[in-house]
């Protein structure tokens, strides 16, 4: 429904439209909690995968960075500093830049953590923007593909329903390792 709605504004606004959906899906991601799947799908259903993975991921991106520096923005504005004690924050400013760009990768990478709950942590730390851009860039990628790889064979299941099985799949298969090997991962330092 909300995808219809998606597919049929853009289709009459022409190229504008690349620009909305941009606009759009950087506001959703702005908002940070509100899952921004229907805008992908249209862009898929309107520019192909390629284009509207690209136009899907520019929105992303816009809206991740505005997210970052309005927050950040916010935290040094109302003079807050409690969240320097807290433990993960101390964890993650004490690692190298390496070590921060890859902790934002990964988690960037990991399904179903929010969007906004990443751009609202990155903020509270001292993960210097450029390389939160640049794990957000790539860390974004493998979402994006996904999401689109799914609109696109949900919207063509009559001759992509194998590959629409594997890839749910996959998906189902990872989630269940992920939540298996939770217990790989060492817990917080106790200091």
């Amino acid at each position: 429904m909300m995808v219809s709605y998606w597919v049929d504004r853009f289709t009459d606004w022409g190229w504008w439209a690349v620009l909305v959906s941009i606009v759009v899906n950087g506001g959703i991601n702005l908002i940070g909690f509100l899952p921004s799947v229907a805008i992908t799908a249209a862009n898929t259903l309107v520019w192909g995968p390629w284009l509207g993975g690209i136009v899907s991921w520019l929105g992303e991106m816009l809206g991740s960075a505005a997210a970052f520096f309005l927050y950040r923005l916010g935290v040094k504005k109302a003079g807050l500093t409690r969240h320097l004690d807290w433990k993960w924050v101390r964890s993650l400013n004490r690692m190298t830049r390496q070590q921060k760009l890859l902790s934002l990768i990964l988690i960037r990478i990991t399904p179903f953590v929010p969007s906004g709950l990443v751009n609202m942590a990155a903020a509270l730390t001292t993960i210097p923007a450029w390389i939160f851009l640049a794990a957000t860039a790539v860390g974004k990628i493998p979402s994006i593909s996904l999401e689109v790889l799914i609109s696109y064979n949900l919207t063509h299941v009559e001759s992509n329903y194998i590959r629409l099985g594997i890839t749910l799949i996959i998906l189902a298969l990872g989630f269940f390792i992920w939540k298996r090997g939770r217990w790989l991962v060492p817990p917080y330092e106790t200091k």
